[in-house]
């Protein structure tokens, strides 16, 4: 909200901003301006909380297009903000009949948001369409999603909601009836991340975890870190008919990570999934940080039928703008504009089989295939999988697995994985020497820690070359009487380490007690993939939270894992299942659950000579500095050729996709081509958008500013 004090001379710039603003015909202007305002004018800690951002109208009309199939279908935004898809999707359905009277439109029309001021902006940016009608009634409620009630009816809403007097621009008022169900349901939800929810208001905790009841059962289980966008998945089908669709632009790490596996059981179990859409080459979103893929769903009742659907899921390598020309205000320009939308969703849904080009790959799964993929038979639970292989994928990636199926296996089943310290404090646990000697702390109570990955050049870790030590005691204080350590432990306490919460829970341990029962880890595996990612071998040192200890189950394998580990074609494997973390961030996040899933070659089925050869090529490539992957292999796919590859590394990979998997060396190129364009797509996709600076808060001036340069910037064009 804008605050507007007393001050005289603030009176005399409201009254200016009103002066230009009548200059203008509202009713002509673009449709997106006065989302663009509002997306500049929410100051930056209130639009990180509740998570709003402006969508782009591409993105807009593209879920539009899939779920909007007749005139008279009724829509629901829930997180409506300044009503982008509201205006979009009346500028369909005019399309779709241009006798269409501005109040016929509006009645098919439903937004929401939990904000005054977006409410209010979507209010206006509908109303406008038609500034001549008397009769403008926008049906936007400015509730708390999740607060509106819904039963096997439809949708219960507040008393002062399913019948009232509304007023319009003129004198009239009239009665609103809400739908009990709508025909599609599609938005941008927000970004808000789980930790940050009971920061949005007193009840928000407990009314999304209401959400997860229907009829008094519980229909799905959410993990506590997903973010709110999962919610409003669950809550917004009970306000959808069957056979409706459901289309968002959301967060895409629930493809691969651990809490994703409950939102792909909903879908499964709900939904035909339609198509799941993400972008190799840019961002869609400028300021918030986070990378996305669009998802289209279609509610079905019918596992039969759920089951025979082919899920698609779809790898645009051009920019959007490629396929959707720029929106014009001209009637023929608008409908040129939606029938090229038309032609990609209509190559999308052709094709049954795998299909790629220079302009998008797409990968249909038969939907009962991937809750066979995920389901355990054993404990008889859905455990999740990896979806976002199906998205980014060549097709090598799925010749070895169907090839080299008998013979590679999970990690886990070979070595013992663990996460490294979380101490919760890592400046009173990690010490650098001139610390240890400012304190005394003694050397019986210190030990060597790598931090992270910088702190290593090659395939080997070098202690001596470690910045700090970490503090490892499981002695009581009493134990500890007379030593400096206690004194700092002390200290520590007066500085209140002890009442953080990763400290706090190591009760009844110590609070400063770590790593108890630990031993150090042979191979050290880094948690984050950015151009480089050495397993190496480990000397007598604890690894950081930021990476992870790997003990083979049988020591005598530890070269042989290590050399496997370091393979271009375990490269290729961890590209395609870790996390693409944040839209601004190079780098991506292997989760815990990814290292012990990731598939490595059956050691007991390797012949002892090859696997003599597997140690003797890894030891000549310990002697190498760990380089990027671009100096290791090429700058670029199209420069990638057997003979430039690292001689060290080539002879490593000869053996492990060649001799081993039998792979031909058109298909070990198609590794390395395939392994530099998923880590420099992900490098160019960081820096497809550079973050603008937004304004911390909201003043007269900024607001009049705002609202004159769109204006013109719209009526220029």
């Amino acid at each position: 909200m804008v605050a507007f004090p007393e001050a005289k001379e603030v009176i005399k710039e409201i009254e200016e901003l009103i002066s230009v603003l009548r200059r203008y015909d509202f009713s002509k202007l673009g449709y997106d301006v006065i989302g663009r305002i509002f997306e500049r004018l929410i100051p930056q800690d209130e639009r990180h909380k509740l998570g709003q951002y402006f969508t782009n109208p591409d993105i807009v009309d593209l879920i539009l297009r899939f779920c909007l199939n007749h005139e008279d279908d009724k829509i629901l935004d829930p997180s409506c903000g300044a009503g982008t898809f509201l205006v979009r999707a009346y500028q369909h359905k005019k399309i779709m009949n241009d006798r269409l009277e501005h109040e016929e439109i509006l009645e098919t029309l439903w937004g929401n948001d939990i904000a005054k001021f977006p409410a209010h902006l979507s209010t206006i940016n509908l109303a406008i369409r038609d500034l001549g009608v008397d009769k403008n009634y926008p049906n936007i409620l400015k509730e708390d999603f999740f607060a509106l009630l819904v039963s096997k009816e439809g949708f219960d809403l507040p008393e002062k909601y399913v019948k009232r007097l509304t007023f319009g621009l003129g004198k009239e008022k009239r009665e609103v009836t809400y739908p009990r169900k709508f025909d599609a349901i599609v938005g941008n939800p927000p970004y808000t991340r789980q930790e940050e929810i009971s920061e949005i208001g007193v009840n928000k905790e407990k009314l999304i975890e209401d959400a997860l009841y229907f009829d008094d059962k519980k229909i799905v289980n959410i993990s506590k870190r997903a973010g709110i966008h999962a919610y409003f998945f669950v809550h917004g089908m009970k306000f959808l008919k069957d056979k409706g669709y459901f289309g968002f632009i959301v967060s895409n790490s629930w493809l691969d990570v651990d809490y994703g596996k409950g939102l792909q059981e909903f879908f499964l179990n709900n939904y035909k999934i339609i198509a799941i859409i993400e972008s190799k080459v840019e961002r869609w979103f400028e300021e918030a940080d986070v990378n996305t893929c669009i998802i289209i769903l279609q509610k079905c009742d019918t596992e039969k039928d759920r089951g025979e659907n082919l899920a698609r899921f779809v790898y645009l390598k051009k920019r959007l703008r490629y396929f959707v020309p720029s929106a014009q205000n001209t009637w023929n320009n608008q409908i040129d504009r939606l029938n090229a939308i038309d032609k990609l969703k209509r190559t999308i849904l052709a094709h049954n089989d795998f299909y790629e080009n220079d302009e998008l790959r797409i990968f249909p799964k038969v939907q009962r295939e991937l809750w066979s993929e995920g389901f355990d038979e054993e404990s008889k639970i859905y455990v999740g999988a990896k979806w976002g292989k199906y998205l980014r994928a060549p097709e090598i990636f799925f010749k070895i697995l169907g090839r080299g199926k008998s013979k590679l296996l999970p990690l886990k089943e070979v070595a013992n994985i663990r996460r490294g310290f979380t101490t919760g404090a890592n400046e009173f646990f990690y010490l650098t020497e001139d610390e240890i000697k400012q304190r005394g702390i003694e050397d019986e109570y210190l030990q060597r820690i790598i931090f992270s990955l910088k702190e290593v050049k090659g395939y080997k870790l070098n202690k001596d070359t470690l910045k700090n030590r970490v503090i490892i005691c499981h002695k009581t204080k009493k134990e500890l009487k007379g030593t400096n350590l206690l004194k700092y432990i002390e200290w520590g306490e007066r500085q209140e380490y002890d009442k953080r919460p990763t400290c706090h829970s190591r009760h009844p341990h110590p609070w400063y007690s770590l790593g108890k029962g630990w031993n150090y880890a042979p191979l050290i595996f880094p948690a984050k993939v950015g151009e480089r990612i050495p397993v190496f071998l480990n000397e007598n040192v604890f690894e950081d939270k930021k990476l992870y200890g790997i003990t083979p189950k049988e020591p005598g394998e530890k070269l042989i894992l290590a050399a496997l580990l370091n393979s271009t074609l375990s490269r290729c494997f961890i590209e395609f299942t870790c996390r693409q973390l944040t839209g601004a961030q190079a780098i991506a996040d292997i989760d815990v659950a990814v290292v012990e899933s990731f598939l490595v070659p059956d050691i007991s089925k390797i012949q002892k000579s090859i696997r003599q050869k597997l140690v003797k090529c890894f030891n000549k490539l310990v002697k190498t500095d760990a380089e990027s992957i671009f100096d290791e292999i090429a700058i670029s796919p199209d420069d990638v050729s057997l003979d430039k590859v690292k001689p060290e590394r080539r002879e490593l990979d000869k053996i492990i996709m060649g001799e081993i998997l039998g792979l031909t060396d058109e298909e070990q190129l198609e590794v390395y081509r395939a392994v530099v364009d998923l880590v420099r797509s992900r490098l160019d996709r960081a820096k497809s958008i550079d973050n603008n600076k937004v304004m911390e808060g909201i003043n007269i001036d900024s607001f009049k500013n705002a609202v004159i340069e769109q204006i013109d910037r719209e009526t220029t064009k």
